[in-house]
C-alpha cells in the first residue's frame, strides 16, 4: 500500500519478492511491514526480504509490526546465519486484546484491531491524516496576504482585518479532499465486531476462504465465507470490498466473487498484480 510514497506492506508470504518484481514495485522502498498471525503462510517470506534488504545495500530502518514471538523468531533465524544486517529493524508488538495506534506521522496513522483466528491475529488499519488547505495563489495576491493571514486560513480560519476587511476561508482556499482509508483483515472468521472498527473505511481487503454451502467448515476452521465478507462489508458501510485467501479447491475466485456480490455490489477479488487506487466517497 503506496500512502504518499510511503510503502506498507501487509503479510509477507513465501512468494512476496516474486509477486512484486512483477508487479514493477521498488521493494527497497517499503519501509513498514505488518504481519497479521504466526501462521507460516503469512510471514515465510519475511526471512527472504530483510535478507535481500541487506544484499542490496540497505541502510534506513525497517519498522516491522506483529506478535511478540516474531521478534524472537526473527533473532533466532538471524543468530543461526551468523547475519551481519546492515540496517536497523524497529519490532513492534501488536496486541490482540484491543485497537491501538501502532505508527503515526504527518500524512498517515496504522492502527491495529483484533480478529478472530485460531492463534492470535490482527487486522489493520491505515488512515491518512487530514490534509492542509491549501490558500489560493489569486487570493494571496489579491489580498497582498501576509505570512500571518496565510496560516491562520490554513487552519481553517477567517482573516479580520483592522480596517474592516473580511477574507473568508471558504472563499480564499482549496476545498480539502476527503482522507482516505484501507483496512486489512486476515484470517478471522466473520465477527461482526469487526464492522464496528473498519467502519466507513474506502476499501477493505477481508479474506472470503470458502464459499456459503461450507459456513460450517469455515466456522471450524475459523475462516470466513464470501457471503459473510459481503455482509460485513455491507454492515459496515465500506467504500468498496475486495475479497482473498480463496481456498485451493476452487478453481478460481469467480464464485465466490458472484456470491460475494450479491450482498455486497461494490466487490472485486484480490488477483496478482491487481492495483487499486483508494477513492474517497463524496
Amino acid at each position: 500500500m503506496n500512502v504518499h510514497e510511503k510503502q506498507f506492506l501487509f503479510d509477507c508470504g513465501e512468494g512476496t519478492q516474486i509477486a512484486l518484481r512483477h508487479g514493477r514495485i521498488r521493494m527497497m522502498r517499503i519501509d513498514h511491514i505488518a504481519i497479521s498471525h504466526m501462521h507460516r503462510d503469512h510471514y515465510f517470506g519475511l526471512f527472504g526480504l530483510i535478507s535481500t534488504f541487506n544484499l542490496l545495500g540497505r541502510t534506513r530502518d525497517l519498522h516491522l509490526y506483529g506478535p511478540p514471538a516474531l521478534q524472537g523468531l526473527l533473532a533466532a533465524q538471524e543468530a543461526a546465519g551468523e547475519t551481519v544486517r546492515g540496517f536497523p529493524i524497529i519490532f513492534h508488538p501488536t496486541s490482540t486484546e484491543a485497537p491501538e495506534v501502532l505508527f503515526e506521522d504527518g500524512s498517515v496513522r496504522l492502527e491495529s484491531f483484533p480478529v478472530r483466528h485460531r492463534i492470535p491475529t490482527t487486522g489493520f488499519l491505515l488512515r491518512e491524516q487530514p490534509r492542509e488547505p491549501g490558500v489560493k495563489r489569486a487570493e494571496v495576491r489579491k489580498w497582498d496576504l501576509q505570512p500571518s493571514e496565510v496560516l491562520a486560513l490554513k487552519r481553517g480560519e477567517d482573516v479580520h482585518r483592522e480596517d474592516g476587511t473580511q477574507i473568508l476561508f471558504a472563499d480564499a482556499c482549496h476545498p480539502v479532499p476527503a482522507s482516505r482509508s484501507y483496512a486489512f483483515a486476515a484470517d478471522t472468521r466473520y465477527w461482526k465486531q469487526v464492522a464496528e472498527w473498519v467502519k466507513g473505511v474506502d476499501l477493505l481487503y477481508h479474506e472470503a476462504t470458502f464459499l456459503d454451502a461450507m459456513k460450517a467448515r469455515a466456522e471450524k476452521t475459523y475462516h470466513t465465507t464470501a457471503r459473510q465478507a459481503g455482509r460485513l462489508a455491507l454492515e459496515a458501510g465500506v467504500g468498496q470490498l475486495v475479497i482473498g485467501h480463496v481456498s485451493a479447491r476452487y478453481e478460481g475466485p469467480e464464485d465466490l466473487l458472484k456470491e460475494a456480490q450479491a450482498v455486497f455490489p461494490e466487490t472485486v477479488a484480490a488477483v496478482d498484480g491487481l492495483i487499486l487506487e483508494v477513492q474517497t466517497r463524496c
